[in-house]
């Protein structure tokens, strides 16, 4: 990628490349716009958010949608469902969404709270990160079938079949209120979905 970068920019182009996952400063504060489109949809549709469950994975959407709830004073709360280790010391950790959020806060010309209270945001589950990442487990084979079955929208193997698999373990054990008003986030993934046979049978060999 930086090889092309340069061949780019000896041509005149500007070049941004973004990492696995959208990790990239943009990607970050994008997803603050993301926050925004979900409360106006919601709030349009009658309803008022009281919880937003989505995957976490790179570390993007999470930041993004903190950033915009503390500038906002939105009451909603969000709940990650973790595919990888969220650790601290590790390559990914509460840590390191705090310090995207106060990057994008900065960015949109805004002072950053005190740490303690962009922590108090974060709330990561990662009893659903299985075997290891990207290898499927019983509950996000069942929730994929599920959701595609009842609403014909498809999340996918890697990341958000995990998700919805957590979000509906919660939602079954009452770890959120009953008559919660919930969304979660489809941040993609479908592209995987028929490489995995365990979820749709051998498909590619037929």
């Amino acid at each position: 990628m930086e090889a092309r970068q340069s061949e780019l920019e000896a041509e005149g182009d500007k070049v941004l490349i973004v990492p696995t996952g959208g990790a990239h400063p943009l990607g970050f504060a994008a997803h603050a716009l993301t926050f925004k489109e979900m409360i106006e949809q919601s709030e349009a549709a009658g309803d008022r958010l009281d919880w937003i469950f989505h995957t976490a994975g790179t570390g993007t959407a999470l930041p993004g949608l903190i950033a915009a709830k503390l500038l906002t004073n939105h009451p909603v709360c969000f709940r990650s469902i973790a595919i990888c280790a969220y650790e601290e010391g590790g390559w990914m950790s509460p840590s390191v969404i705090v310090s995207r959020v106060k990057l994008i806060m900065k960015r949109l010309g805004a002072d950053p709270p005190p740490d303690h209270r962009i922590r108090a945001e974060i709330d990561i589950d990662q009893r659903f990160i299985g075997e290891d990442y990207a290898v499927p487990t019983a509950e996000s084979i069942a929730a994929i079938r599920e959701l595609a079955k009842a609403e014909g929208v498809f999340v996918g193997p890697v990341y958000t079949g995990k998700g919805f698999a957590g979000m509906l373990d919660h939602v079954r054990g009452r770890r959120v209120k009953p008559g919660s008003n919930i969304a979660f986030l489809h941040t993609g993934d479908v592209g995987n979905l028929f490489e995995i046979p365990e979820v749709v049978g051998n498909v590619a060999r037929a």
